[in-house]
Order: structure tokens, then C-alpha cells, then sequence
């Protein structure tokens, strides 16, 4: 049996728990408040995300989901597994799809890693153009990707392939380097 001061005793610990965490909380809502973006100092990792950014007319401008993503401050990097990205710009979207993808904490600079398909819509003819590749790296301002891997690309029943490439996607242009063959479908 229980005494006296021992149910006191238990009693008393549990207010303070009860206070503490209260008091805690409250602080932790406050500090959460003025938070307005995530620290990249911070070593976090989120799980299946979705983050999604529109333009000045309530457009989406892009997404993107991934099963995980991870910080890692020391190195100052993002690392996403399997992203899925949609680039949406005048009468275009451009999908984006990898094993692997680093971003650097500036958000200037991802390189996608692994399998990566490269899949260009044209909105109004619904036409595709699909690139597949390997190690892609996107300056994210200019909207330029470049590889010096083997590039092979599909465009309706034309196909391409080579080695290397630069990709504008403001420009809707792509050059492939070196070491070009192409597959033309004729009517």
C-alpha cells in the first residue's frame, strides 16, 4: 500500500510535469511563430513531401514530391531521393524524374543522379519529347541542365542519342555534343 506522503509526493511531480510542459509549449509555439522559413543549418530529414510554388497569379509555377528529403548542414546539402518535379512555363511542362538529387543551399544548383527522364509537353499539341540520361546538373535561375553522358532522346518516333548536352528550358532548346545519331521516321 501506498502512504501518504508518498501520493503527495507523486501528486506534487506530476503538477510540475503538467506546468513544465505547459510552460515549454508555450515557448516552443512562440519560436514556431517567427520561424518563416527553415533553417538550413539545421540537420532535418521529411518524408513523403509535397511542395508546390505558384506564380504572382495563383499559377502553379512548380512541384515537387519526393518520398524523402534530407539536410545535412555540415555539408551544406539537400540530398532527395526519387523527386518528382513539374516545371510549368508558357505552353510547356517539363517533368523531371531521378534516382537521386542534391540541391545546394543556396537552391542554385541540383544535380539530378542516377536514371534520370527528362519529358518535355507542348501544352497546346500535346506533343512530348523524352530525354533519358545520367548526372544531369541544373542551374536553377537560367533554367539550364548540362551532362556529359550518353543522352538518348525520344521525340515521337524520331530518335536521338549522343553524348554530352546542353539544355536550355527557357529557350526550349537541347544540343547534343558529340558521338550524334539520329533515327528519323519518314511519311
Amino acid at each position: 500500500m501506498i502512504s501518504g506522503k508518498t501520493r503527495q509526493g507523486f501528486f506534487i511531480l506530476l503538477v510540475l510535469a503538467g506546468i513544465t510542459t505547459w510552460v515549454t509549449q508555450d515557448e516552443v509555439d512562440n519560436r514556431q511563430e517567427q520561424q518563416s522559413d527553415v533553417d538550413p543549418n539545421f540537420n532535418y530529414v521529411l518524408r513523403d513531401f509535397e511542395l508546390q510554388y505558384f506564380d504572382e497569379n495563383g499559377q502553379p509555377s512548380l512541384s515537387l514530391k519526393a518520398p524523402m528529403l534530407q539536410n545535412d548542414p555540415n555539408m551544406q546539402l539537400g540530398t532527395i531521393e526519387q523527386p518528382v518535379v513539374r516545371l510549368y512555363q508558357p505552353g510547356l511542362i517539363w517533368d523531371l524524374q531521378a534516382d537521386v538529387a542534391t540541391v545546394t543551399a543556396d537552391k542554385e544548383f541540383v544535380n539530378l543522379n542516377g536514371s534520370v527522364n527528362i519529358e518535355r509537353q507542348q501544352i497546346d499539341t500535346g506533343r512530348q519529347t523524352q530525354l533519358r540520361t545520367t548526372d544531369v546538373k541544373i542551374e536553377v535561375t537560367p533554367q539550364t541542365a548540362t551532362t556529359d553522358a550518353l543522352v538518348e532522346v525520344f521525340d515521337g518516333p524520331n530518335q536521338f542519342s549522343g553524348f554530352g548536352m546542353d539544355l536550355d528550358m527557357m529557350a526550349n532548346t537541347f544540343e547534343l555534343k558529340r558521338q550524334v545519331k539520329a533515327t528519323y521516321a519518314v511519311n
